[in-house]
């Protein structure tokens, strides 16, 4: 049995993202792998990047895990429009941790299909992570950015060919654009390797990893 868990989010967000959290762990099979999926609203402000906490339970002869994904309310929202500013944002240890007993969420800020993009691409980095997928201590710390972008395109392009929700093409190639272009122009070979991540032809994290040797160095 999985068990589900929304933490630190008002009892209206959570009713509204917890089906899209059974829904992800039964697409999934997350209870081959995870006793627990906990899904907590991060308490720094303005905290754009979801991150995952993985432990082994006490118990050796349990192989599953249990599994915290940190993330902001706005990972479930509408996209904001951009608004620009004059003077530059606060570091984030300058501003005050968002309140826990805010205003309750607006429901009409609430997205169905940002949520389960996000849940289910989220997820399955969780269970790739588990799975022993992914092995992020043979990473170097100068290579995680790249990786990560990289291997992002490789879980949506699987999520499309399962038929599942995840990011599109479109908006994968936007955000590996951002990301190489600004370290060096983006070449037909370039693009020829975000292809093959996202068709499957790159698809061992080894080899994903080696990609990035060919990429634009961040």
């Amino acid at each position: 049995m999985l068990e589900l868990l929304c933490q630190d989010m008002g009892g209206k967000l959570c009713a509204s993202v917890r089906p899209y959290l059974e829904s992800a762990a039964k697409s999934l099979d997350l209870a081959t792998d995870f006793i627990s999926l906990e899904i907590r609203i991060d308490d720094l402000p303005d905290s754009k990047e979801p991150w995952l906490h993985l432990v082994r339970s006490g118990d050796p002869a349990e192989k599953r895990v249990l599994g915290t994904l940190f993330c902001s309310e706005s990972c479930f929202c509408k996209k904001a429009p951009a608004v620009g500013t004059v003077f530059p944002t606060a570091e984030v240890w300058d501003q005050a941790l968002a309140p826990k007993d805010g205003l309750p969420f607006d429901l009409n800020l609430f997205s169905e299909s940002r949520t389960e993009k996000f849940l289910h691409h989220e997820l399955l980095l969780a269970r790739d992570l588990v799975r022993g997928l992914v092995v992020p201590r043979a990473i170097a710390t100068g290579q995680i950015e790249a990786f990560s972008a990289v291997w992002a395109v490789v879980i949506d392009g699987r999520l499309e060919r399962l038929g599942l929700p995840g990011y599109s093409m479109t908006e994968r190639r936007s955000s590996f654009s951002r990301l190489f272009a600004c370290a060096g122009v983006l070449l037909p070979g370039h693009w020829h390797i975000f292809q093959s991540l996202w068709d499957g032809g790159i698809a061992d994290w080894k080899d994903a990893l080696a990609s990035i040797r060919l990429l634009p160095t961040l």
